[in-house]
């Protein structure tokens, strides 16, 4: 199961043109999609979705007095390496989630402080005149200093994926208890690092038996135990990749991320070449924590009231693990969730909004202000919001920006714990 795990933090641009302040913008804050629907970017607004104003290589000198203005952002860059649990679903278990997002900058529709790290910011799309911006590809992230060994993540079509073996074979299935199967393919290499990843397999003759599944045990070199309760005993030439990042795993066994993990993230540039910044220096893992009490009523209920709403594990019955900055993230879709999974997100048909809040030191806890939530209830009146994810993270961070030849994008990197709640309105 894939979930869509974006967060941002902002960062303050460098000097500017005064006389420009409203084009150029001061500030950039990365948006996700997820996934699918990015959450935008809201990177420095320079004029004309994000895209330099410039003229000249994304630089420019203002004309009046030969001030000069600094670079323009053209994209936003997210990397969120978190241990994921799911809010009242303990079967769900929990896993690695990683999710690289890059995206062309789209400024905020709301901005609590401009030019700041900390707060909220919020984007309202329209599907038909006003889409998330699309995911690209900007070559290879290297992830390194996790329990399971390095990782190195790819862009497949959709977005990134983690692949850590692929190959073909031969495959048998044999049905287990309590919704497993055994899948075997001749010269596979599985070991105990997998257990945790998912195995996507194709080539069966029955869908149910095909797909991306969480391994949740490993029988020997060439058969992994998976999470499957539609298999059925079938022989068939199949082909396979290992994932790892790809979300929560049933009674998984491995803490992918413990605290004090210190991960350090690289990029070998490619792709649409938007993005190239030096390796990153350790970044200490934000740990494990319990969502106070009202906090963990609201993930799965949050109000279409308008008024503020404030999360954590600050509050009364939560417990907060040592982490640099608190975050939220809430999108919506009035996509059709009928017979679909609870934790499902289809896409949306009319309209999405994205808010993203960041809160660094302080009780781990935060408040969505009244005109970010108000941004929400508009959206569901004009069109009925189906679900909504919510996703509590404590983090470690960093934000690496590019190589002075490049435009200035600046890519967030999360590292910790996040724990994701599901409304049904």
């Amino acid at each position: 199961m894939a979930l869509a795990l974006i967060t941002t933090l902002a960062v303050a641009g460098c000097c500017h043109d005064s006389e420009n302040d409203e084009h150029d913008g001061g500030s950039t804050s990365a948006g996700h999609g997820g996934s699918s629907s990015s959450g935008g970017g809201g990177s420095p607004s320079s004029g004309e979705g994000g895209s330099p104003s410039s003229g000249e290589g994304g630089s420019s000198s203002s004309g009046e007095g030969g001030s000069v203005r600094c670079p323009v952002a053209t994209h936003n860059g997210i990397i969120s390496i978190q241990d994921v649990s799911i809010q009242g679903a303990p079967q769900a278990g929990h896993g690695l989630t990683v999710q690289v997002l890059f995206t062309p900058s789209s400024p905020p529709a709301y901005e609590q402080m401009p030019g700041e790290i900390e707060g909220c910011r919020a984007w309202v799309y329209d599907m038909q005149d006003n889409p998330p911006p699309a995911l690209t590809d900007q070559g290879v992230i290297t992830i390194a200093g996790l329990e399971g060994g390095p990782l190195a993540c790819r862009f497949a079509g959709s977005g990134y994926v983690c692949p850590t073996s692929t190959g073909a074979g031969q495959a048998s299935v044999a049905p287990g208890q309590t919704g497993t199967a055994a899948y075997t393919i001749e010269g596979a290499t599985f070991s105990a690092a997998d257990v945790g990843r998912y195995l996507r397999i194709t080539g069966a003759g029955s869908a149910k038996k095909q797909g991306a599944f969480p391994i949740v045990a490993v029988g020997s070199s060439t058969t992994a135990i998976v999470v499957n309760q539609g298999a059925v005993e079938e022989a068939f030439a199949a082909e396979y990749t290992v994932l790892a990042g790809a979300g929560p795993v049933p009674n998984n066994p491995v803490d992918p991320i413990e605290g004090g993990d210190e991960v350090v993230v690289g990029i070998s540039p490619g792709g649409e070449m938007a993005f190239d910044f030096a390796d990153s220096a350790p970044i200490v893992a934000g740990e494990a924590f319990t969502p106070d009490t009202a906090s963990a009523a609201a993930l799965v209920a949050v109000p279409l009231d308008g008024n503020p709403l404030t999360l954590g594990c600050g509050g009364p019955g939560g417990n907060c693990g040592p982490a640099q900055a608190t975050l939220v993230r809430l999108t919506s879709t009035d996509g059709d969730v009928e017979g679909a999974s609870p934790f499902a997100m289809p896409p949306p048909a009319r309209r999405q909004v994205e808010i993203q809040c960041v809160a660094l030191g302080g009780d781990g806890t935060l408040t969505i202000p009244a005109e970010a939530m108000k941004l929400l209830q508009e959206a569901h009146q004009g069109s009925p919001i189906s679900r909504i994810r919510t996703a509590l993270m404590r983090e470690g961070w960093a934000a690496p920006t590019n190589a002075a030849a490049l435009p200035p994008n600046i890519t967030t990197i999360l590292v910790g714990h996040g724990l994701l709640g599901f409304t049904s309105p």
